[in-house]
């Protein structure tokens, strides 16, 4: 039992008026407890101080509120078979007040006529309010015993307020022991570093080293300048006072030199800093900041090597213990399981046996985090034969574990976000400052070991400067750079975004250049999914080589997931991102990886449900010469799970006339989800399109009736018979009911999301309907967006610009509605859709002012008016400058427009789409080809 050593009370003493009464007498005799005077009624009967075996006083009161006789057990509680299992005891509010303010625990005792205890703790969380008074409930297999003493003990101190370090002082801590100085300078400089406006006269090494850690350097250059310390000379420039701080032999002044160069840019003195560590807590700290600057470079392999070359010493047990958190955190970087368990549990035993030290409960705490982490991915932690169980590590240990994380993390991220670095002057000043202040919280997170805040700053600076690119359309130097932060530490979603923005804004081959360094083969637990988001989203633009070695890669790897498991600790589905990335890169590899490919994924055993889809997706790339007979044969026979068979069955049909008569019969029985586009449904006969449109019009009918009936919405997600009923509407409108459609439209009975695939639908192909349908679809319309609440919702958006398709006569007031809400991509999609010579100079305007997103289509609008000859020489040079010097999704948009145009391509636009092939990626690349040499 913890306690403060002091003045020892013999068992005499202690014992006190035993005997007295009962209860008196157990805590006393049996406890061995010291029992308090109470010369004033405070409302609790009785007060008793729980006493250690060897005597030595909690300083901690538990107050016993208790109660005799058969009046207090007139209130039993029964189970279901009658059974008593305890007593209702009430009291008042006032009483409920001071027993359960937080400030002393409270219990009560409830003793019957035969001398039996029955106790109960007295705690909100178990207090009754449903009766006039308050209660508790005391059960009768609660007998108070000699057991409960341990319990009783640690409830008594479950309120008992510990001193709470307070963090940064006028003097910071004097009290600092020679081996520990280092590592509290940079675990907790807060604490360490003089106060920033105090004025020193003798700075020591570890507190300069601290305050340039904390971010107080203009403190470390008032000290400079006033001539103290053994640096006399207060003319010397600010570099000579680095050289001659590096000159010291105090390590630490040596380290404030090194990081004052790293501040400035200059990181060549940090290499040093290994070699020139003399004593064991200099290695420990130079191999901890060399372990912070290889992840930066992300070579987790150099990082861990660091910190094991440190290892041999004879450390201290906290710096040892600071040591096994940084090797556990590598290790779990590259998938060496079992030792990063082994690391992290000894690097918990450590600290908890230096309950004193402040930087051993800011280690423990990352420790115990990592474990928990590992406990996720790996599931029941064991090490060494034992099961670590994290939450007894924190239950078993007095210390605050987590102390780091309210009080030195907190208080640093405080500052960073506080007037004194915000409110600079000027622009260039708060970016500096923010800089310097995104470096201090990274690498002191990254000093700690603490991966989840290390990596969340590492987020925070490079949103902040993806941030001020998306301010500056020109200053796109940085782009690169952002890109490799958020590929270090960000989600998979924050990535994603990331890159399609530096692909619409890269208007040269650096996003290709950079992708092209990334190696898959590299990747470690916290790059795993980014890296393969990353050819997800730039594969299409990669050179062959680096397609074929990425598809490649996908393949090896799929023929050994669990290896790739061990290796980066996955915790997203493998089967579904290698399909996504294969997809991505299959055009643009070379036509012999193309076939391996495609013959991989001929010999595979069977494709589950989970990522059939995704396998359907990239099949669907696959070249009509895949789809022979033997081969059909070969995967209708497999059993592949999902919409694959279906989709089998569907390209047997395209060249089999048997296969064909079985679609049709398909579709005679109201299996109209075989019909996948315009193309199927031309095929089908006037009385096979009414029977789709019977069969969408009783479905209309049920979904109606049911959501009236239950208020359901129903979700689709792809709604198959609306899009086999449109493909039908288009092929032959007059044979369809779109009455049933237009009820559906204005029905809440499905979820908006599924309204946008027919909304686009129609944007694209309306406008080809005959004039009646427009105007009766048109009119659907106009009720939709008039009983529509969201309007920031896309598909309220949607609706205006198909009701453009449907009636050139308010296409303008549409288009003047839409400038006047910002939808300035839709207008843009209009004018792409509609080209005039009218819209000329609205185009014009809007590339110049228009963000990102706006411009990328309003370069196709331009390209459509350039080629029906509208724009005259001012669209020219603006298309091709575009051409030339473009993002490279203004370049995909423009080469789109080309492709799905019939008019005849300028001469000079000509040329410039020739010279432009390489920079739109491989899907369109094909296509583009196709259309200029038609």
């Amino acid at each position: 039992m913890s306690g403060t050593f002091g003045v020892r009370i013999s068992p005499e003493a202690r014992r006190g008026e035993g005997g007295e009464n009962q209860v008196k007498a157990f805590f006393s005799d049996t406890f061995q407890w010291c029992i308090m005077s109470k010369d004033i009624d405070f409302g609790t009967d009785l007060w008793v101080m729980p006493v250690s075996d060897e005597g030595i006083p909690s300083f901690v009161v538990l107050g016993v509120q208790v109660k005799t006789g058969a009046s207090y057990f007139r209130h039993p509680k029964k189970d279901e078979q009658g059974n008593v299992i305890g007593w209702w005891f009430g009291f008042d509010a006032n009483h409920e007040a001071s027993w359960t303010n937080g400030r002393i625990a409270h219990i009560i005792v409830l003793i019957s006529d035969e001398g039996t205890m029955y106790w109960s703790k007295i705690e909100s969380s178990q207090i009754d309010h449903s009766c006039q008074m308050p209660r508790i409930l005391v059960r009768k297999d609660h007998v108070l015993k000699k057991t409960d003493e341990e319990e009783l003990s640690e409830f008594a101190c479950s309120t008992y307020e510990k001193s709470v370090f307070n963090g940064a002082v006028w003097n910071g801590l004097t009290s600092i022991k020679k081996q520990d100085r280092i590592r509290f300078a940079m675990l907790v400089p807060r604490v360490v570093a003089p106060h920033a406006n105090k004025h020193v006269d003798n700075l020591k090494g570890h507190e300069a080293l601290a305050s340039l850690l904390y971010g107080n350097e203009n403190g470390i250059e008032r000290y400079w300048a006033a001539g103290s310390g053994f640096m006399a000379d207060a003319a010397m420039q600010k570099g000579k006072r680095k050289d001659e701080a590096w000159a010291s032999s105090d390590w630490c002044w040596k380290a404030a030199a090194a990081f004052y160069d790293y501040l400035d840019g200059q990181g060549g003195r940090l290499d040093e800093l290994f070699s020139v560590a003399k004593s064991p807590e200099e290695q420990a700290a130079s191999a901890v900041m060399q372990f912070a600057f290889d992840i930066d470079d992300n070579d987790w392999s150099a990082a861990l090597q660091h910190i094991e070359a440190v290892m041999t010493y004879d450390l201290y047990p906290v710096d040892k213990a600071w040591l096994l958190v940084h090797e556990s955190w590598a290790m779990f970087e590259l998938g060496r399981k079992d030792e990063a368990i082994s690391a992290g549990s000894n690097a918990v035993s450590l600290c908890l046996r230096n309950p004193d030290d402040i930087t051993a409960n800011g280690i423990c705490g990352v420790a115990v985090r990592l474990l928990w982490q590992y406990d996720w991915i790996w599931g029941n932690v064991k090490s060494s034969g034992r099961q670590v169980d994290t939450a007894e590590v924190i239950q078993s240990s007095d210390n605050p574990i987590f102390w780091w994380l309210e009080l030195g993390e907190c208080g640093i991220a405080g500052n960073a976000v506080s007037n004194r670095w915000l409110h600079s002057i000027g622009e260039a000043e708060k970016t500096h400052s923010l800089r310097r202040r995104f470096i201090s919280l990274i690498l002191q997170t990254a000093f700690l070991g603490d991966r989840d805040a290390w990596k969340r700053y590492c987020c925070l600076q490079a949103e902040n400067a993806y941030a001020q690119i998306e301010d500056d359309n020109e200053g796109r130097t940085d782009i690169v750079n952002v890109l490799e932060m958020f590929r270090r530490c960000s989600s998979k979603d924050d990535y994603r975004k990331v890159l399609r923005s530096a692909i619409q804004r890269a208007s040269d081959s650096r996003i290709v250049e950079y992708a092209e360094t990334v190696s898959l083969d590299e990747s470690t637990h916290s790059t795993a999914l980014n890296d393969l988001t990353l050819f997800q989203c730039i594969g299409d633009y990669l050179s062959a080589d680096k397609a074929d070695e990425v598809c490649r890669w996908c393949l090896m790897t799929l023929a050994s997931v669990r290896e790739y498991v061990r290796k980066v600790s996955a915790t997203f589905n493998i089967p579904i991102e290698l399909f996504k990335t294969l997809k991505a890169c299959y055009m643009a590899a070379s036509r012999d990886v193309q076939e391996e490919i495609e013959q991989w994924f001929l010999e595979l055993p069977c494709v589950e449900e989970s990522y059939a889809s995704r396998a359907q997706n990239l099949t669907i790339l696959f070249p009509a010469s895949f789809w022979s007979d033997d081969n059909l044969a070969t995967l209708l026979q497999r059993g592949d799970e999902g919409s694959l068979q279906q989709w089998y069955e569907y390209e047997r049909s395209s060249h089999d006339e048997e296969a064909e008569a079985q679609w049709h019969v398909k579709v005679k029985s109201g299996q109209i989800d075989v019909i996948k586009s315009i193309d199927d449904a031309q095929k089908l006969s006037e009385d096979e399109i009414r029977r789709v449109s019977d069969c969408f019009s009783a479905y209309c009918a049920e979904v109606i009736a049911s959501y009236e009936q239950s208020g359901v919405i129903a979700v689709h997600g792809v709604d198959h018979m609306l899009s086999a009923f449109l493909f039908c509407g288009y092929a032959h409108p007059e044979l369809v009911d779109w009455d049933s459609f237009a009820k559906i439209m204005l029905s809440n009975a499905e979820a908006l999301q599924d309204k946008r695939w027919p909304l686009k639908f129609l944007i694209h192909f309306s406008n080809e309907l005959p004039d009646g349908i427009r105007e009766e679809l048109f009119s659907m319309l106009s009720c939709f967006v008039k009983s529509f609440e969201d309007k920031a919702n896309i598909v309220y958006w949607l609706a205006y610009e198909a009701m453009a398709s449907l009636c050139e006569d308010e296409r303008q007031n549409i288009i003047d509605y839409l400038m006047a809400n910002n939808r300035f991509d839709a207008v843009a999609r209009i004018v792409q859709r509609f080209p005039s010579e009218k819209y000329v100079q609205l185009m014009v305007a809007m590339l110049k002012m228009g963000s990102v997103d706006v411009c990328d289509a309003v370069a196709g609008a331009l390209a459509k008016l350039e080629l029906c000859n509208l724009g005259g020489t001012t669209v020219s040079k603006i298309v091709d400058d575009i051409m030339r010097n473009g993002t490279l999704a203004q370049k995909k948009w423009v080469a789109e427009v080309v492709v799905e145009s019939t008019e005849e391509i300028p001469v000079e636009m000509r040329e410039q789409l020739i010279a432009m092939e390489d920079s739109i990626g491989a899907s369109k690349r094909k296509a583009l080809k196709e259309r200029l040499d038609a």
